[in-house]
């Protein structure tokens, strides 16, 4: 729309990813990768000011967000971090990293002295990713700010994106509802306290990813303009 060239990469994220950083070395561009460029980071962790701010001051008991690379999580991270430092804020809230399980590659290697990789399938097309590459600054921030993690097969994400589209009237995309199939996982677990005030971050709208959605929607064949037409549909439904 504003003119910008489109690349399309037959592969994956990651070789897109490597083949834009390495366009950056070559011809001079600027990078706006958000697990390449810092300055994405501080912008990312402006919704932490938000969160404190739209709660009056106030932290929740929980933070609950979808994570690929790591980007987002580190910029909340962040945020809370910078409040602590001022002492606007007394602690960092629970931070939960939630992933799918078919592209677990940051959460299943927080423990491990070495990084194995292994390739993604999941629906959770904005989150499907191999290689994390904002995986040591997100290791360090769950270590030090005793995060928790979570994984969710891709039937938990596609049913949290209908259950919250359904009582909410917000479409969010497979990557973001992640994070409240996540929410709905630790309640099953009875992880979560009635009393607790809980905050899932939902980071893409569905029409990001339209395809994944199919197979829950019913769309019906054309009817003839008349109410008999109607009510054999409502019957049939």
């Amino acid at each position: 729309m504003y003119g910008g060239i489109i690349i399309p990469v037959n592969g994956t994220y990651d070789n897109a990813f490597d083949l834009s950083i390495e366009s950056t070395k070559k011809f001079g561009w600027y990078n706006r990768n958000t697990a390449y460029n810092p300055i994405t980071i501080e912008g990312k962790k402006t919704v932490s000011y938000e969160i404190v701010q739209q709660l009056n001051q106030k932290i929740p008991d929980r933070i609950f967000v979808p994570v690929g690379d790591g980007v987002i999580i580190s910029g909340v991270y962040k945020g809370f971090e910078d409040l602590l430092k001022l002492e606007l804020i007394k602690k960092i809230p629970t931070i939960i990293a939630v992933q799918s399980e078919g592209s677990d590659n940051l959460i299943r290697n927080l423990k491990n002295d070495k990084f194995i990789s292994k390739p993604s399938h999941t629906i959770a097309d904005s989150i499907s990713v191999d290689i994390p590459r904002n995986f040591w600054m997100t290791k360090s921030f769950i270590k030090d700010y005793n995060g928790e993690c979570v994984s969710v097969s891709d039937d938990e994400i596609i049913s949290a994106s209908k259950l919250l589209s359904e009582n909410t009237g917000i479409f969010a995309e497979p990557a973001a509802a992640t994070s409240f199939a996540g929410m709905l996982k630790y309640e099953k677990l009875g992880k979560i306290d009635s009393q607790s005030q809980n905050v899932v971050l939902l980071t893409g709208i569905g029409l990001k990813d339209l395809t994944s959605i199919e197979k829950q929607i019913f769309i019906p064949k054309p009817i003839k303009p008349n109410l008999s037409e109607i009510e054999k549909l409502i019957r049939n439904y």
